[in-house]
Order: structure tokens, then sequence, then C-alpha cells
């Protein structure tokens, strides 16, 4: 039999299962009443009622206006999530600035700034990141932020050439440092998960999406339902030395042909200094320039149709609903022929058609909006368990 303890442990799990069931469907759905909101999540009515009381009187939730009655009967109080009252706070290290932002929990943003990055070694890229979420935190109020996310340029430990930037940080003495100034929930993770959150929770992403990320590094992130998968220590989905088909090049690993040799924006920088297209010490942007050249445009043609042949690879063995492709490809020929090739080796591989896309960011705060997706998505796995650590830090500053 249960001890009273583990009976207790269970019936927190299960209020704050309710309970996240319930943030969930709201921030997808938009307003919804308590009878709309059983007959989604499956629960019934009885224990709805009570755990809307309780993350109303939280602060968690709000009732807003309810809209003209439809039929007979009472008219339905839709229910909401705050518009200020709880905000997600994100962060981003690029190579060349530091950005933050705050976010309502729809998404919409609040403030958010960029700075040049200036600091010359990690520990001072980290204290500069920390310092501008520090601010972004204290303008918007401390007590309405809810959580903090952070994304870092580059998702592997890094051995070969070209060298690591000063970016490029340890996620782990990332977390600390921002723990260091900030007692909020904090979450580090590689920007590619970041980004299926993002198009998840705040562009109308499916249930069932595949984001792939090419840069510095190619990585993949999954969402089932609302969970994002292959988590833990250093998941970031990394497809790093899976082999391209028809690839020569050599990998540092020992393989031929590896993704990160074939495929990444670091290879590609390494061919075209090799080749006397760049000059030595170039960067990764600097292989897409405004002048551009015939040499710079077939490199990155050839790694557009070397990416057509090994994405569809990987959209074999997950088999997502639909696949996102994202990063700074080249010009939007270049882009459209890796999109046309993945379709057809997909239809190749297994016999039908591919949803897949690219997806263009545009706004200019992009990145410390994925990054506060990464918030949000901690704060609606455990809104109860959040928001009792509001209310202990909120006595903690009080006390002091």
């Amino acid at each position: 039999m249960a001890s009273r303890t583990e009976r207790t442990e269970l019936m927190v799990r299960q209020r704050n299962a309710t309970a996240s069931a319930i943030m969930r469907t709201i921030v997808r759905q938009g307003p919804l009443g308590r009878k709309e909101l059983a007959a989604v999540t499956g629960v019934s009515f009885t224990t709805i009622t009570k755990t809307v009381t309780e993350l109303l009187e939280l602060g968690a939730l709000t009732e807003v206006p309810p809209s003209a009655p439809r039929g007979a009967g009472r008219p339905v109080t839709p229910l909401d999530v705050p518009a200020v009252g709880r905000l997600v706070v994100g962060g981003h290290l690029h190579p060349e600035s530091t950005s933050c932002g705050a976010y309502t929990m729809r998404g919409d943003v609040v403030t958010w700034r960029s700075a040049p990055a200036s600091g010359g070694t990690q520990r001072e890229r980290i204290e500069e990141a920390a310092e501008l979420v520090e601010e972004i935190v204290a303008e918007v109020g401390s007590a309405a932020v809810i959580g903090i996310g952070m994304t870092t340029p580059w998702a592997e430990l890094h051995h070969g050439q070209p060298p690591p930037l000063v970016a490029d940080v340890d996620p782990h003495a990332l977390y600390t440092g921002l723990r260091g100034h900030l007692s909020h929930p904090v979450r580090v993770e590689p920007n590619v998960r970041a980004q299926a959150l993002e198009h998840y929770w705040w562009a109308q992403g499916g249930d069932d999406v595949l984001t792939v990320l090419v840069g510095r590094s190619v990585g993949v992130a999954l969402m089932r339902g609302d969970d994002l998968v292959w988590d833990g220590p250093g998941a970031g989905g990394l497809v790093s030395h899976l082999i391209v088909p028809g690839s020569t090049f050599p990998c540092e690993c020992g393989q031929i042909g590896c993704v990160k040799a074939t495929c990444t924006d670091d290879a590609l920088l390494r061919r075209a200094v090799d080749s006397g297209l760049l000059p030595p010490g170039s960067l990764q942007r600097d292989l897409y320039p405004k002048d551009d050249t015939e040499g710079l445009r077939q490199l990155r043609q050839a790694r557009a149709e070397e990416l057509g042949r090994v994405v569809p690879l990987i959209m074999s063995l997950v088999a997502p609903t639909e696949t996102t492709v994202r990063g700074r490809l080249g010009t939007p020929e270049e882009i459209e022929s890796c999109i046309d090739m993945i379709r057809v080796r997909y239809r190749e591989l297994v016999g039908r058609e591919a949803k897949v896309r690219f997806y263009d960011r545009r706004r200019p705060d992009y990145w410390p909006h994925a990054s506060a997706a990464l918030a949000l998505d901690s704060y609606l796995a455990s809104p109860l368990w959040h928001e009792g650590d509001r209310a202990l830090r909120d006595r903690a500053v009080a006390v002091g």
C-alpha cells in the first residue's frame, strides 16, 4: 500500500498534469470556456473547474469578457493566459552580438535589445549575456518573469578547423553563469530545439514536425504531439557523422562523407579558403556576401544538393508529417533546388510525397524569440510547480 507521502506526490503530479493540459490547450488554441476545456482535454468538468479555480487564484489564468451568447443559456466566460502578468525571457549568444527579449505567453514582444559582442573570452561572453538578461528582467519586473531560455550558436564540441569561436560557450557554464545572477528557472538548449518549440507554440506548427537547422553544424529536433523528443544532456539531434550519399570529403572522425565534413558552413568555409575563393581568417558570414561570386555560388549549390541527398534519410528514419529546413543556405534559387531535391529523393526512398518547406526567419529578434519558447515550454510542462517557485522567490525578495 502506498504511503501518505507517495499518495500526496501522486495527487500533486495529477493536479499538475491537469493544469498543464489546461494551460497548453489555451496557449495553442486561444481563450476557451471550462466546458470546452473539458471536451478538448478529456478531463472531467468537475476536475477542470477545480483546477481552473486554482490557476485563477495563482494568477496563471485570467477570465476575459464573454463573447455574445450562442443560443440559450448563460454566456461562456473564456479563460486566457495573462497579457503581461506572466512573461518569458529569451537570450542568444551570436558570434557577433548578444541579444535578449521579454515576451508574453502568446509570443508578443514586450521589449528586446541586441548589443555588439565585446567579450574576448568565453567567461566574458557568459557574463555579458547574464548582465543583458538581468537588465531585461529588471526592466519588465522580476515578479512577472516565469522563466528564462538561452541558446548558443553551436551545438557540439569542436576540436578541428576552423577553430571554435568565443561564442561557443559550454552550456553548463552558461547555465551556471545565468543562475549566478538570477533566481528564475533557466533552460539552456541547442538552437534547433528552441526553433522547434517556437514553431510549435507560436507559429501554429503541427503536432509531428521535424526541424532541420543548417549552419555551423546540422541539427535536428522533432516534435511529437506537444513533446520535444530526444531529450537529455547534449541532446540537439546532431547528425554530424551521418554519411551523405556520394560525398567524398574526409571527416576528422576518420569516416568519409560525414555531414560535418560535407554540409556545414564550417566545411564550406574550409573549402572556400582552401580553393582561394576566400582569404584565410574569413568567417561563415563571408560565404554569403552581397557581392557574390560564381565560385561561392557553385560551392553553395553543391551543398544544397548534398543536403538534398541526406535530409531525406533523416526523414525516412523518423517519418514526420512535416519537415521544415532552416538556416542561411544561399540564394532563393539555391534554397529551392535543395527543397526540390529533398522531395525527389524522399519519394525515391519511401514511395510517397514529402511535406517539406524552407522556413525563412524575418523578425529582427528571431533568436531571443525562439529562446523564450524554451522557457514557455518548461513552464507549461509544470505550471503549478513554477507558480510555487514564483511564490518562494517573491517572498525571498520581500524579506530581503
